[in-house]
C-alpha cells in the first residue's frame, strides 16, 4: 500500500522495478486523489497520510528525499469512524483533517427511487461489456428488487445485474434471473405489520362471536363479510 501511494526508489525491496516507481500521490500532484475504504487503513498508513495532509510532502519507500505535492483528497468509508476512534483503530487527528466537507450518502434501501435508475445504468454498461442487448428489467423483477433491503448497497445491485446476464433469455431481466436471497427476502417490518393486523383481526372475530353467542351468521353480518369468508378465517386463526 505504501509503495503504491508514495512510490519507491530502485532497490527498495525485492521485486521492485528498475528505476523505481512514482506513487499515486505524486501522480495526482495539482489534482485529486480518491482514497476508498480509508477506514480499513492501518494506523501506520494513517500516520503517513496525515503527514501528506499536514506537511504536503511524500517520501518514496527506500528514499531519503521528501517531495512537495499539492493534492486534494477525497476519502470514503462505509464504517463509523467515530466508533473506530473510540476503539483506538483510527487516528482522531486524521479524521478531523479529512472531515473538512462531509457528505453522507444514504443507504440504497433508503433511496429506493434510485434502484431503477441505477439498474438501467448497469444494463447499458453490461450491454456494452458483453455485447448482449437487454432492454429493461421486468416490472415483476423490479418490484421484488424494490422490496429488498440491499445490505451491499450499489455494489450489490451491480453484482445482481451482472449475474442476471448469465441467465437472461430474451431482452429483459425477469424474476427468475434474480438470486435466491432477493427472491426469498421477507421485509421484517412488513412481517411485523402483518402479524399485528392478523392479531387485531383475530381479536375482532373472537369478540364479535362472543357477543353473538357463537352465532356465525350474525357474526359475519356484523363484521361485514360473508359466511364462507368467516369460516375461512376461523380455520386460519384456529378459532373454535
Amino acid at each position: 500500500m505504501e509503495s503504491e501511494l508514495f512510490g519507491y526508489d530502485e532497490g527498495a525491496f525485492t521485486g521492485s522495478k528498475k528505476g523505481g516507481k512514482i506513487g499515486k500521490f505524486e501522480l495526482a500532484n495539482h489534482g485529486t486523489i480518491f482514497l476508498d475504504e480509508i477506514g480499513d487503513m492501518s494506523l501506520d498508513m494513517q500516520s503517513k497520510i496525515l503527514r501528506v495532509l499536514q506537511d504536503k510532502v511524500v517520501e518514496k519507500v527506500g528514499g531519503n528525499n521528501a517531495k512537495k505535492v499539492d493534492v486534494r483528497i477525497i476519502a470514503a468509508t462505509n464504517q463509523n469512524l467515530i466508533e473506530k476512534i473510540e476503539k483506538g483503530k483510527f487516528r482522531e487527528d486524521l479524521y478531523y483533517r479529512l472531515n473538512v466537507v462531509h457528505i453522507e450518502l444514504p443507504l440504497l434501501r433508503d433511496r429506493k427511487d434510485d434502484i431503477s435508475v441505477l439498474g438501467n445504468f448497469f444494463i447499458k454498461k453490461f450491454n456494452d461489456k458483453f455485447g448482449i442487448y437487454i432492454e429493461r428489467i421486468s416490472d415483476e423483477a423490479m418490484s421484488r428488487m424494490l422490496d429488498y433491503n440491499w445490505p451491499g448497497n450499489i455494489r450489490e445491485l451491480e453484482n445482481v445485474i451482472e449475474r442476471a446476464y448469465n441467465f437472461v433469455e430474451g431482452n429483459e431481466i425477469v424474476l427468475e434471473n434474480l438470486p435466491d436471497n432477493i427472491l426469498n427476502y421477507i421485509d421484517a417490518s412488513k412481517g411485523e405489520l402483518n402479524n399485528k393486523m392478523n392479531n387485531y383481526e383475530k381479536g375482532m372475530i373472537v369478540k364479535t362471536l362472543k357477543e353473538c353467542s357463537g352465532n356465525k351468521s350474525r357474526t359475519a353480518k356484523i363484521l361485514g363479510i360473508n359466511r364462507s369468508n368467516l369460516y375461512h378465517k376461523l380455520k386460519k386463526y384456529n378459532i373454535k
